[in-house]
């Protein structure tokens, strides 16, 4: 299911960049580097009552596409880091992946504007670790700490952000919310599920192609 949504997102840009080829000052590239505050959402209540955010990172590029006057419609791929700390235990998990969101960014065509932004995403995991154990910090497939997971992740995006322009680029500031939909720990199935939620603050500096 969540491959073929992947291809979905795929057919979907297409279809919309194919037009612009011939109109590139309708598409902008540039990069994203943000913080993220990761945290889980636990079925049992008491247990998220023992849990705090996790920092980590967010860094990828941003392919967006105008389709007119105020609706955007954006493509990235980042590096981002989720988790969360284990405040009973003093450790936690921290998560690496590389995400595709699909993204809709509402805003009027002022020099500077507000933004609202919405989207899904499919994000595949690089790298797990659980902290706080003896060693320090051992992979989530060490047999010591083995944790049975989904590692593949389809997930919501929705927030608000702050565009301005600067000469012939734009500066856009955003705060994302994300709510996995997926639940990551196959260990608790079919009793319960562990969601990922994350709160990510970044700045994305984005070039017209062919300039203004």
């Amino acid at each position: 299911m969540l491959r073929k949504l992947t291809l979905l997102f795929a057919v979907v840009l297409t279809v919309q960049l194919w037009p612009a080829a011939a109109e590139s000052q309708t598409v902008s590239v540039g990069g994203r580097l943000g913080f993220v505050a990761g945290d889980v959402w636990f079925e049992e209540e008491e247990a998220n009552d023992m849990q705090q955010p996790m920092p980590g990172l967010q860094v990828g590029g941003v392919l967006a596409y105008r389709l007119n006057s105020i609706v955007s419609l954006q493509t990235e791929l980042w590096y981002v880091q989720k988790g969360w700390t284990e405040t009973r235990a003093d450790g936690g998990r921290r998560l690496s992946y590389v995400e595709l969101p699909l993204l809709v960014r509402l805003a009027p065509s002022w020099k500077t504007a507000p933004q609202l932004i919405a989207g899904l995403s499919v994000s595949r995991e690089l790298a797990c670790s659980v902290t706080g154990v003896d060693e320090g910090s051992l992979s989530c497939d060490d047999a010591r700490v083995k944790w049975n997971r989904a590692k593949t992740q389809l997930g919501t995006w929705l927030g608000l952000g702050l565009g301005r322009r600067l000469g012939q680029g734009e500066l856009h500031v955003q705060l994302l919310g994300n709510l996995n939909l997926t639940n990551v720990n196959r260990e608790t199935l079919p009793r319960g599920y562990t969601k990922l939620l994350s709160v990510a603050l970044s700045a994305a500096f984005m070039i017209p192609l062919g300039g203004r």
